[in-house]
This record gives structure tokens, C-alpha cells and sequence, in this order.
């Protein structure tokens, strides 16, 4: 059975995903079965969990490609399209000391931003 924590984190990350999938893969410009990646991991940058421009959309196959096969030319092909400068920014913020995160209240912020 899943503590209030987690199944608040579930709604938090499905609210937040759905919000910010846009209409086509931004590597190879598909349609179909689109998902958000976190082009930060979440398990190794949690405060970056959330973060907006840590979102990019990848149709099923550039997912997959990506996390199966560490494809280098999907993560290349993102930069590509969005530019060094978003990449140089995030990456910066991949070296923040977050203060307290992945509370109860955290979640709870996150769904009241993205209902």
C-alpha cells in the first residue's frame, strides 16, 4: 500500500507531465505515443523534478531509444533544438543544494500548480 507521500508524488507527476507534453516528439517530430522526459534524471537531480524546462517530450520510440540503447543522438538532438544556452542553465541549476523537497507540502504545491 502506498504512503500518502507517494500517491501524492503519482498525482503531482502525472499533473505535471500532462501540462507540459507538447504535440510532437522534439527529436524526431512524431505524433504518437508521446511521454515527458526528464532530460536531468529525476533519480539523480529530484529537485529538478518539477522543473519545467527539465521536461522535453519524446514520442515512444526516442524514449525508448534514449533509455535502452543510450542513444547519445537523442540528448544531442534536444540541445540541438533548444539550444546551448537552455542546456548551460539547467545544467547550473544541476548543481543547486536544494533546501527541503519531496515533503508532503512539496507535492501538494506541485498539484495546486498544475489542477
Amino acid at each position: 500500500m502506498k504512503t500518502k507521500k507517494a500517491k501524492l508524488r503519482d498525482k503531482a507527476d502525472k499533473l505535471w507531465a500532462m501540462s507540459l507534453r507538447k504535440k510532437e516528439c522534439e527529436v524526431c517530430g512524431s505524433k504518437f505515443i508521446l511521454a515527458v522526459h526528464h532530460f536531468f534524471p529525476k533519480s539523480q537531480f529530484g529537485h529538478l523534478r518539477y522543473e519545467e524546462n527539465n521536461a522535453v517530450t519524446l514520442c515512444r520510440d526516442c524514449h525508448f531509444s534514449h533509455h535502452s540503447k543510450s542513444n547519445p543522438k537523442i540528448h544531442q538532438a534536444i540541445v540541438a533544438n533548444r539550444g546551448v544556452k537552455w542546456y548551460n542553465i539547467l545544467a547550473e541549476r544541476t548543481r543547486e543544494k536544494p533546501s527541503s523537497y519531496q515533503t508532503i507540502k512539496y507535492y501538494q504545491d506541485v498539484i495546486n500548480k498544475y489542477e
